[in-house]
Parts: C-alpha cells; sequence; structure tokens
C-alpha cells in the first residue's frame, strides 16, 4: 500500500511524537513561483516569435537575455518546484526526517557528517555561552526570486548519504539556521580540540590549523586575515592590506562553512590576545 505524504507524517508523529518543528512546500509560495516560471516561458515564448518571424531588433545583448535567459529561468524554476513537491521536513531533538511521495528518510545529528550551503551573500551570526566561547555559529539564508537553484542546504550523513532543502520550504531561512545551530552543536567540540591541538582541519580547498589558512599551497597567517565574506556566490578570504582576495572559493564546495567561521574567529580572538 503506497501511502501519501499526510500518511506518512501521521505515522511518524505517532511513532516519534510531535517534532520540534515541520517544514513543507508553502502553498502560497508554491503557486507564485509556478506562475512566475510559467510566466517566464510565456514571455521567453513571445520574445522568440517576434525575434525569429518578425526580424531581429536592436539591442541584441540585452535580447539576448530575453531570448535565452528568460525561458530558461523558467524551465529551471518549474523543475525546481516539480522535484520538490510533497516534501515535509522534520526536526526533532535527535535528528530530522525527510518524506518525499512515499520515500523516508533518516539523518541523525549525530551521524551527520558535513553541511553544505548554497547562498549568494550572508554574514555570520554567533550565539556564546557566557566564557564568550560559541554555544552556536550560523550563515543566515535568504530566498532567491527567480533562481531558487541558487539556494538550498545539503546534509551529508557519515555513510554518504545526504539530503538537499531548497528554498522553496515554508520558512527556508528558518530551517536552513536550525540546521546549522544543531549540527554545530554535535561537530564543534570535535573540531575545537584537533584544532587546538595542532591538527589540520579541512573544509574543501580550505584547511585551517593553528598557523592559519591554507589554500593551493599557500599560507595566510592569522594576524593577516583580515575577513571572510560571502559575496556573490562566494567565500571570500581578504588579506589585511589587499584589495583582491586572497583566496576565492565557491561556497557549495565548503563543507561545514559555520564551523570555519567560528575557527577563524576562535583564531582572530586568541592572536588579539597574544
Amino acid at each position: 500500500m503506497n501511502l501519501s505524504g499526510d500518511d506518512h507524517l501521521e505515522r511518524a508523529v505517532t511513532e516519534l511524537g510531535e517534532p520540534d518543528a515541520l517544514f513543507r512546500i508553502n502553498g502560497g509560495r508554491f503557486l507564485a513561483k509556478l506562475a512566475l516560471g510559467v510566466l517566464l516561458l510565456v514571455l521567453g515564448g513571445a520574445a522568440n516569435y517576434l525575434w525569429w518571424v518578425h526580424g531581429p531588433a536592436t539591442f541584441e545583448h540585452f535580447m539576448m537575455f530575453v531570448l535565452v535567459g528568460l525561458p530558461l529561468s523558467g524551465v529551471s524554476l518549474l523543475l525546481h518546484m516539480y522535484r520538490n513537491r510533497g516534501l515535509l521536513i522534520l526536526v526533532y531533538p535527535n535528528g530530522l526526517l525527510r518524506l518525499r511521495r512515499g520515500e523516508v528518510d533518516s539523518f541523525p545529528w549525530a551521524e551527520v557528517e558535513r553541511v553544505r550551503l548554497r547562498i549568494q551573500r550572508s554574514d555570520v551570526a554567533f550565539a556564546r555561552d557566557d566564557a564568550g566561547e560559541p554555544a552556536a555559529c550560523w550563515l543566515p539564508v535568504d530566498v532567491p526570486t527567480f533562481k531558487l537553484g541558487d539556494a538550498g542546504v545539503t546534509v551529508v550523513r557519515g555513510d554518504g548519504v545526504e539530503v538537499h532543502f531548497g528554498a522553496a520550504l515554508s520558512d527556508y531561512e528558518a530551517l536552513a539556521e536550525d540546521v546549522q545551530k544543531r549540527t554545530f552543536a554535535v561537530l564543534w567540540g570535535g573540531v575545537r580540540d584537533r584544532f587546538r591541538a595542532g591538527d589540520r582541519i579541512a573544509f574543501g580547498e580550505l584547511e585551517a590549523d593553528t598557523t592559519g589558512l591554507r589554500h593551493n599551497g599557500k599560507l595566510l597567517p592569522w594576524h593577516e586575515l583580515k575577513e571572510l565574506v560571502v559575496a556573490q556566490g562566494k567565500l571570500s578570504v581578504k588579506q589585511s592590506g589587499k584589495w583582491l582576495p586572497w583566496a576565492l572559493v565557491e561556497m557549495g564546495d565548503v563543507p561545514n562553512p559555520h564551523v570555519l567561521f567560528a575557527l577563524a574567529d576562535e583564531a582572530q580572538r586568541k592572536v588579539g590576545r597574544s
């Protein structure tokens, strides 16, 4: 017997209790994005008809965006909404469940090894304990108007199984923050202890140890690090006194960026105290 999404939800709640939070495809957002995707396809189709049937117009660079960009954006938006239909995310103290069209996947927080973020721009946010140590660290996210594929959170278990959460979900911003806070609580202690012991911690192309950040064989000492900045979908490592970034990495290629930001904060605070 095939169970519907609501059937799976009822069964999960019966067996596990009420979740701390429930996220599902936002009905209003789904319809709005669906209408927008159709509108982009219609406008792109009309522009192509006028261009190819009635002859090219001026402003060729702008017209190339209209002829190609609008239809592609519309198709991308509709595909994204189609893939995420019926999606439910239940967040529990011990982990999260993904329910989607008869499939059930569990991701216990203790088994989560990596979190990846697709974000275009962000600052970093901290919650600190009484001693000033980070109790939580996360990168706030936003929902893009057109390219929903430019936003998302990916959670990867230690066995390699992963799940992706897109911006079409209701309260996507809250979900992304919650995932980062809960995984930070699990990951931070071990990473911090290894870092303090002198181990080199890998974050994709970037590596961090007590001497500084490393990228492509180069070393940036912590006292020369100006800041880490997320802009235009990339993580920019800025060096004090330099105009150009010391390193530029795609955000989607940086595992656990919230932990990296916390390590950089700890290292710079230590430099400031020395």
